[in-house]
């Protein structure tokens, strides 16, 4: 999985428009240093931002490695705060098997933020992480979003020995303690203060989005198990109150088999489930998620509610993809293709990101852009021959699968996304790409072959085991953070933040 060195005169060439390139090789990932004429240090779009994750972890600069004990940790998660920190979250494992939900805050030179959970490592976390035992065989944490009053939302999944999941989320304060104003019900859902359990029905219930309102009422979506008796499994959403309460304006009154609060959607016979969630700026809700079609190959669905919870009618207009209006259902091939993340661009536009079947059945990367009603935006991967109709891009990486887990819009209208590539040997690697605004890939971005990517795309290896990009996130000053997971030389899993040059 270590990319070649390329030669001193490859390099020239490549960057034959720099007067002195400087070309630097750590764990597998090249970096190239561009000296400029007035004495300070660029850096190519895509290479790690040396300043961040200075450190003996085993990593180059610009990355950081977290173990947080003998079992596996991951991270499933990433928001940055308004100062700059990085929130993470995830899940810690012990070699018992057991898992608990785990917090990480860091500086932005890459370091743990020591006021963060800072209790003396009586939690068997070091000072910067906070470990959340919720008492159960099974926590584990999916989403994170941050309130305009600093605090920190983290949805997830709890599962007790021999029952079905429910859906959990959590409130800290600016230093890692439960905010114990949040879900106040003297621990009657068998959680903290601090801490709320909801189920959905019967059966499992998972979440893995979250987004919050500018009223301050958070908003989930998952799946949950069908009523119906079939095992199948619905989309749902859910709103709370600021003080962690079902929203019961939310939904209210339909016939779904869910409380006042939560929404269940069935499009179908099979299995529908939500992975992202983004809301607009007039307050309506954007799903986006996966449902079964009628060949038995998974599609992505695209919802859109009001602020009610009832569907947008005005969306995805007329049922010739077999879906209620409110709903667009969204074929790239003629296999599974699969919606992971959503993004909501300045013109209104919807971005959805996920992975298509190729003709090898090989996983390739994919990016659908919609318009604000719903039909597909024809202006977007326009006549290129990947196999999906105008209105969407696919991009293979390489022979073998390729995943996307974020999906972001950059303030000049180009589209990061972030998620994993295999390498010859078969590993897995991180990778991000750029687009630009017309689905094709950014030339000027990761702009060393070496890796065996085109430009537009960087894979970064941080050893011999595999590596996966699970979050993306923008700094303010537009610089690119990653999180995910990668096999230490132990074989166990550790936590992994990297920054790039944008």
């Amino acid at each position: 999985m270590h990319s070649s060195l390329p030669t001193q005169r490859s390099g020239l060439e490549r960057l034959r428009h720099v007067a002195r390139p400087v070309m630097a090789v750590a764990t597998g990932l090249m970096v190239a240093a561009l000296a400029t004429g007035c004495g300070g240090n660029d850096l190519l779009a895509g290479s790690l931002d040396t300043h961040f994750g200075k450190a003996s972890d085993g990593t180059p600069d610009g990355i950081v490695s977290l173990s947080l004990g003998s079992g596996n940790d991951s991270a499933k998660a990433m928001a940055v705060q308004a100062d700059g920190k990085v929130i993470v979250a995830g899940t810690s494992t012990s070699t018992g098997g057991s898992s608990n939900i785990v917090i990480e805050r860091f500086n932005s030179d890459g370091t743990l933020d020591s006021s963060f959970g800072a209790d003396g490592n009586s939690d068997g976390t070091p000072d910067g992480v906070v470990n959340l035992d919720l008492g159960t065989s099974s926590d584990d944490a999916k989403a994170v979003a941050i309130q305009a009053d600093g605090k920190i939302v983290v949805a997830g999944n709890s599962t007790p020995t021999g029952s079905s999941s429910n859906v959990v989320l959590a409130r800290l304060d600016k230093n890692g303690k439960l905010d114990a104003t949040f879900g106040a019900d003297g621990n009657a859902d068998g959680t903290p203060d601090g801490v709320v359990q909801v189920s959905f029905g019967n059966g499992d219930d998972a979440v893995d989005a979250i987004a919050i309102q500018q009223d301050g009422k958070i908003v989930v979506a998952g799946d949950t198990t069908s009523n119906t008796g079939n095992g199948s499994q619905n989309m749902v959403v859910a709103r709370v109150n600021a003080n962690g309460s079902l929203d019961a304006s939310f939904g209210a009154g339909t016939a779904d088999g869910t409380p006042d609060g939560v929404v269940s959607l069935s499009l179908g016979a099979g299995n529908d489930e939500a992975k992202a969630v983004a809301i607009q700026a007039n307050g309506k809700i954007v799903i986006a998620g996966n449902t079964i079609g009628s060949d038995n190959s998974s599609n992505i669905a695209v919802a859109r509610l009001n602020g009610d919870g009832s569907l947008d009618a005005t969306f995805g207009v007329g049922n010739a993809d077999g879906t209620p209006d409110g709903v667009v259902a969204v074929s790239l091939s003629n296999g599974d293709d699969k919606a992971k993340a959503v993004a909501l661009q300045a013109d209104g536009k919807i971005l959805v990101g996920g992975v298509t079947l190729a003709a090898d059945n090989s996983s390739n990367v994919a990016v659908a852009r919609l318009n604000s009603d719903g039909t597909a935006d024809a202006s977007f991967g326009a006549g290129p021959a990947d196999g999906t109709p105008d209105g969407s891009v696919a991009v293979s990486f390489g022979a073998g699968d390729d995943k996307l887990k974020g999906l972001v819009v950059q303030a000049d209208g180009k589209i990061l996304i972030a998620g994993s590539n295999t390498a010859a040997d078969g590993s897995t690697n991180a990778v991000v790409a750029r687009f630009n605004s017309n689905g094709a890939l950014d030339s000027s971005f990761g702009e060393d072959s070496s890796d065996g990517t085109p430009n537009g795309v960087v894979s970064i290896s941080l050893g011999s085991g595999d590596d996966s990009a699970e979050a993306l996130a923008l700094r303010a000053d537009g610089k690119i953070l990653i999180a995910g997971d990668h096999v230490a030389s132990d074989g166990s899993s550790n936590i992994f933040v990297a920054r790039l040059i944008n």
